[in-house]
């Protein structure tokens, strides 16, 4: 006696798709079962399966005559690993070790940013420095669902108070600056941080964060006048500690950092430390630097004298694809270029206004879109 052949089995992820196929010549729809029930609605000869069950599908020809019932197809679901993470109650340097207890069925891993508050290994966080640090527990992803799920708390560790922080308040203030200069994208720029202790009193464990917004790459630190300076890639943070920062005493960091998109680049630094500080307000320092896109011309004279006689768009080059649109007042496509080589001339086209679509993508991958108008003209200007 012949073995039965195997059964199939599909394995997908809690919230996804088996997307199943039949072929069956001269069928003219088809319909799926699930657990031996019609699908209502399910003709077509693909089916996406998002339920647990066994599936199998039978043709139908013009008369209306059902083929045999296709091998049956079980589709198992594994559910998306969960993680139960309870808030944390506040620290004060000098604590005990703890441990952490975020729950799952799965191996939990954890990470904290910024650097320089808490270590952990394992599930046991030893605190190390003073701030909110925000730790992270992962349950990593498997080979069905592939993304690992997050869950996060904020820890607070404070300071020991004492009668000289109470007393005798620091100043500290903190101005930010980029370089005055135009930029393009993708071309590295400086940044300078200025630190100074306004008071009378010296300033300890005093720590500087730059969390640098998603438009900005971070190149490198190019000098920190006291202490060290680090740069977390996952929280995307720059920290520069430093030990003390004597009365009336001040101290810079520079570092370099290059656009990955056009727009108002807004980058925020907070400096902090020990000791209470007399005047919160120029703890924080913002700056904003303008990155240029691309400047789309917004006429041209393709007349044969040599000059402005192509829609030429400056700096296209730039980009590693790029797609164009013209379309005339009606709404009507009059011209349309992937990988435009600025070589449009409006050949045939009536003088008038023209209105254009330009996505361009740069090199990381992100797509810009820009809009606007152009006239077109046969008499120079």
């Amino acid at each position: 006696m012949a073995a039965a052949p195997p059964k199939q089995v599909v394995i997908i992820c809690e919230g996804t798709v088996a997307v199943m196929n039949a072929a069956t010549p001269n069928a003219i729809k088809y319909q799926w079962y699930l657990d031996g029930q019609a699908i209502t609605g399910a003709i077509d000869n693909k089916y996406a399966a998002g339920k647990a069950g066994v599936y199998k599908v039978v043709a139908l020809n013009s008369q209306s005559c059902a083929s045999e019932a296709s091998d049956e197809i079980t589709v198992m679901i594994e559910t998306i690993a969960k993680i139960d993470f309870p808030a944390l109650a506040d620290k004060t340097i000098g604590d005990a070790p703890f441990k952490l207890k975020a729950a799952s069925a799965r191996p939990i891993t954890y990470t904290a940013i910024p650097a320089g508050i808490v270590n952990i290994t394992g599930d046991v966080a030893t605190i190390i420095g003073i701030g909110t640090v925000e730790i992270t527990a992962t349950v990593a992803g498997t080979n069905i669902c592939t993304n690992a799920v997050t869950a996060k708390q904020t820890l607070k560790v404070k300071s020991i108070a004492t009668f000289a922080t109470l007393v005798n308040p620091v100043d500290l203030a903190i101005v930010t600056s980029s370089e005055n200069r135009k930029v393009n994208i993708e071309e590295p720029f400086e940044y300078t941080l200025l630190i100074k202790n306004q008071s009378t009193t010296d300033a300890t464990q005093v720590s500087v964060t730059d969390t640098l917004p998603a438009s900005l790459s971070f190149v490198s630190v190019n000098n920190a006048m006291d202490g060290k300076a680090t740069y977390d890639a996952i929280s995307h943070s720059l920290t520069w500690n430093m030990d003390e920062l004597r009365a009336n005493a001040y101290s810079e960091l520079r570092f370099s950092a290059k656009a990955i998109q056009h727009g108002t680049i807004k980058n925020m630094v907070k400096v902090a430390s020990v000791e209470k500080d007399s005047n919160l307000a120029n703890n924080i320092s913002i700056d904003y630097k303008d990155i240029p896109g691309i400047t789309v011309p917004n006429v041209f004279t393709p007349n044969g004298d040599g000059r402005n006689d192509t829609f030429n768009i400056p700096d296209l080059t730039q980009y590693k694809q790029n797609e164009l649109i013209i379309v005339n007042r009606w709404g009507g496509s009059v011209y349309q270029a992937k990988n435009y080589q600025n070589n449009w001339t409006g050949d045939k086209l009536d003088e008038g206004t023209y209105f254009y679509s330009l996505k361009v993508v740069n090199n990381q991958g992100v797509q810009e879109e820009y809009k606007g108008y152009v006239m077109l003209l046969r008499a120079a200007i």
